[in-house]
């Protein structure tokens, strides 16, 4: 089920750079070894490689890509909230406490950012992707709690159910075994009624 700690460095980037939509079927070899490269291996000593990968990501190509892409899960994700609201009233509340957390994210990135990128880049839009990351690691988190506690009550669901259908057994069994005692006690009356014991003639036998 879809837990993940969402500060990991690989997450951290992917929080900046992408929207944590997932991908539709369709899908782009350039377009997502770039996305792969920049959220797992970015690395400062290999300026070239950074730059190569992220225009890849950048190009018009791969943005038309992940529009594509959000397009094909908005209603899943609608479904996927209404889900979680009717039975997780705390779950707005922590989807306001985004903005917060990726404040200091986009700040700190901004801040150690080379000239270049600062020029290519508008810190509102990566304020907006790490918002939306965020959001998609938060539906993720709560989606798993729930399925994780509806198995578990199907699990203790079907443990009653065994438990009462042995129970039902058992009860059946005991009724069957007093029904035989029962008529075990009229037979033997009957025959003794019948050899002469007045006294098992009687309506209480």
């Amino acid at each position: 089920m879809l837990q993940r700690k969402i500060f990991f460095i690989s997450a951290l980037w992917a929080g900046l750079f992408f929207n944590g939509t997932a991908m539709a079927q369709e899908t782009n070899a350039d377009c997502d070894g770039a996305k792969q490269y920049l959220a797992d291996q970015y690395s400062r000593s290999d300026p070239e490689n950074n730059e190569k990968y992220y225009k890849i990501w950048s190009s018009a190509q791969c943005v038309n890509y992940r529009k594509k892409a959000e397009l094909s899960v908005d209603s899943a994700i609608a479904a996927n909230e209404q889900f979680i609201r009717s039975l997780s009233q705390d779950y707005d509340a922590r989807l306001a406490t985004i903005p917060a957390i990726c404040k200091p994210i986009v700040e700190k990135r901004w801040s150690e950012a080379s000239e270049k990128f600062r020029s290519e880049q508008k810190k509102p839009e990566l304020l907006t992707s790490c918002i939306r990351n965020q959001s998609h690691a938060l539906r993720a988190e709560y989606l798993n709690r729930l399925n994780e506690e509806s198995e578990a009550q199907f699990l203790e669901k079907q443990r009653l159910n065994i438990e009462q259908i042995a129970a039902d057994k058992k009860a059946d069994a005991e009724r069957k075994a007093a029904y035989e005692m029962k008529m075990d006690e009229w037979r033997d009356a009957v025959s003794r009624c019948k050899a002469g014991e007045i006294q098992y003639c009687s309506p209480g036998y």
